[in-house]
């Protein structure tokens, strides 16, 4: 499945919508400036891209899954929405002053790549938000899709120095720990929530038998029943805000 397929599939907004607070935060410590050029890398439904655009930024949105680009435009025709591959930036060097990914970019295959186009746009400044390694979920993952891992990882995005090998040569870095809490009002609730709106979790279960496929709701059910509260299910999830200023 490519990666247009995959990030197609689902309901995505469903999950992009609970993360308001992460892409106010991202915006807000970019400062965008009336009148500068913003490219937002894996835009998914435009969130980040239309705030940069209210803030008065000159916005370019771009993904590589059509499904979402219809629905980010459907928002705001003052952003010129592309689709394209954030391994091959259709843009000309220095063409942005501002890049920004929100738990975008770490799903592109080659992060070397990924990282020198990022680079490569941006004259000024760079903002990324990236998950934190989290083994509770991905072992579960992994043991149902009867694969490895995938090498790299999108969590390796989440490991300092991984992130100042991508990323330290060409810009000074900031990194800001910070928590997103998962949340429903029972792990049915966050199960419906999860396999619906994470294309991920779609693609896998809809790779899988029946039976496999109640195996793989009853594991994670079981995985979201430890972080049951009295007002419903909050499981944590760290990821870094990062910040970066070109060299």
């Amino acid at each position: 499945m490519s990666s247009a397929e995959l990030w197609s599939g689902g309901q995505y907004e469903l999950v992009a919508a609970r993360f308001a607070e992460i892409h106010d935060a991202l915006v807000e410590s970019l400062a965008p400036r009336a009148g500068e050029r913003w490219l937002d890398v894996a835009t998914g439904t435009g969130e980040v891209a239309l705030r940069a655009a209210r803030a008065g930024a000159d916005v370019t949105g771009l993904d590589i899954a059509p499904r979402l680009l219809e629905q980010a435009r459907s928002k705001s025709s003052a952003i010129e929405w592309v689709e394209g591959d954030a391994q091959a930036l259709p843009f000309a060097d220095g063409a942005f002053d501002v890049v920004s990914s929100s738990f975008g970019l770490i799903f592109a295959p080659d992060q070397e790549i990924v990282a020198e186009e990022v680079a490569r746009v941006c004259h000024g400044r760079l903002g990324l938000t990236v998950w934190r390694p989290n083994e509770g979920p991905h072992a579960i993952y992994t043991a149902f899709s009867g694969e490895q891992p995938a090498w790299p990882s999108p969590d390796d995005w989440g490991r300092e120095e991984r992130l100042r090998e991508l990323l330290g040569d060409a810009f000074e870095l900031e990194l800001q720990e910070r928590v997103w809490w998962l949340e429903g009002d029972s792990p049915e609730d966050v199960w419906e929530l999860m396999s619906n709106g994470a294309p991920p979790v779609r693609a896998l279960l809809d790779s899988l038998e029946p039976d496999r496929g109640a195996q793989f709701r009853a594991a994670m059910l079981e995985y979201w029943s430890q972080f049951e509260t009295a007002e419903g299910v909050r499981e944590p999830r760290r990821y870094l805000l990062v910040l970066g200023w070109r060299r």
